[in-house]
């Protein structure tokens, strides 16, 4: 009964998102990329030797990709011999990393049913699978499991409340058991899973971690940026939405002596721009406008209207708040984390446990209004209390890296 349910709710999901393919840009990419997805991967598997080895690393959308990136990349730094086949199920993470030069092939994923996936397992014949974090489709690992494949989950994160440890929930519970190993990011993970008698279980870390320090580790160089900031102290809103922003507004004398602001929306369209210029009675200026702008140093304020820089545009800051925890959940904390920044994010971060760790250890800080914000901003004004945040927020990233390098030394491979 619980199969039949399954495999009714995905037909019903996927039938949306067909019907939505309509309207929706994103449902329409869904549906597109999947066509002819048997043709195209068999073109590609009649196109290796047979003997090859194949892994395949499938993550939901960007932000598993970059958890199980670190790992894909020192599979292929030491294991050269493997052909590496890297899925997604979202367009937001298959349109961005299509060219990805680390995997031989990329695909979407075929939508969840007996027929897609054995089919997927008939063509592909990998010797190895990697599931990263929350990927948990039914039919595609009882495929795996059903032809020997060994299948390993990476980066995984598990609360109580999923449906894997809900009294109705042995089905997908049978699941988990089902994996040759599953690499969790922190012993709440591991002592949740014990507790239902799974045993084969590694506490591994996050491997994000290794992934953003790297980028901080790289040269970066935005003049612009350096311009803007000057001799001030630099303070980031990182994917901010409304709720956010308005608090960072408040009080705009804060970027008026010592300190500038600079805001990286979540929502860069042309009319969130303008409601946030609207807000602005201090000098601002907009990045992808600099050229144009006659001085924009004396700006108190650079709305980033771009994407893709933000990671790296933290090496300039000096105090971060994330956007997000009004609404739905925080955006990446480690990101601001791996240059040293103390943090400020929203009540809604329950579900990230690199948030609750930084916040505990005193890295970061929960902000539930403007009176919030002001107190954590005067207070980092002593030099003392900034100095013992951002050494809690190192510590915390020294204390978890090499998440990537502990997995791939505990994968079964070998090279021919």
């Amino acid at each position: 009964m619980t199969a039949f349910i399954y495999r009714l709710v995905i037909s019903l999901y996927h039938a949306v998102i067909y019907l939505a393919s309509w309207f929706k840009p994103k449902a329409k990419a869904w549906v597109e990329g999947r066509k002819d997805w048997q043709d195209k991967l068999q073109v590609w598997r009649s196109g290796i030797p047979a003997e090859a080895k194949v892994l395949w690393m499938h993550c939901a959308s960007l932000g598993e990709f970059e958890q199980g990136r670190p790992i894909l990349e020192l599979i292929r730094e030491n294991y050269p011999d493997y052909q590496i086949v890297l899925s997604f199920y979202s367009p937001s993470g298959y349109e961005q990393q299509a060219n990805y030069p680390h995997a031989d092939f990329v695909t979407y994923l075929p939508p969840d049913s007996p027929g897609n996936a054995r089919q997927w397992q008939a063509i592909l014949r990998p010797d190895l699978a990697i599931f990263v974090k929350y990927e948990f489709w039914v039919f595609h690992l009882k495929a795996l499991f059903a032809a020997g494949i060994p299948v390993f989950l990476v980066a995984g994160s598990f609360r109580p409340g999923q449906l894997f440890f809900q009294w109705y929930g042995a089905y997908f519970l049978a699941l988990l058991r089902g994996f040759e190993h599953l690499f969790v990011q922190n012993q709440r993970d591991e002592k949740l899973l014990e507790r239902f008698g799974i045993a084969a279980v590694t506490v591994a870390g996050d491997p994000r971690i290794d992934r953003v320090l790297a980028i901080a580790q790289q040269e970066i160089n935005f003049p612009e940026i350096a311009t803007f900031k000057g001799n001030d102290r630099l303070f980031i809103g990182g994917s901010t939405w409304p709720a956010g922003e308005q608090i960072l507004l408040t009080q705009q004398a804060f970027w008026q002596n010592g300190w500038k602001l600079l805001l990286a929306p979540h929502d860069i369209s042309e009319t969130h721009l303008r409601n946030i210029e609207a807000l602005l009675t201090v000098p601002f200026c907009r990045y992808s406008q600099l050229a144009t702008h006659q001085d924009f140093a004396s700006c108190r304020v650079m709305i980033l209207d771009t994407i893709g820089m933000l990671s790296r545009v933290y090496h300039y800051g000096d105090l971060a708040y994330i956007g997000g925890g009004f609404g739905k959940s925080i955006h990446n904390t480690l990101e601001p984390a791996a240059h040293g920044l103390p943090i400020l994010f929203g009540p809604k971060h329950q579900k990230f446990q690199e948030a609750l760790t930084l916040k505990n250890q005193g890295g970061a800080f929960e902000v539930l209004s403007f009176v919030d914000f002001e107190r954590y901003f005067i207070d980092f004004q002593d030099k003392n209390v900034f100095n013992k945040a951002q050494k809690a927020v190192r510590g915390y990233l020294e204390a978890n890296q090499g998440a990537a390098g502990r997995i791939v030394g505990a994968l079964p491979l070998r090279n021919q």
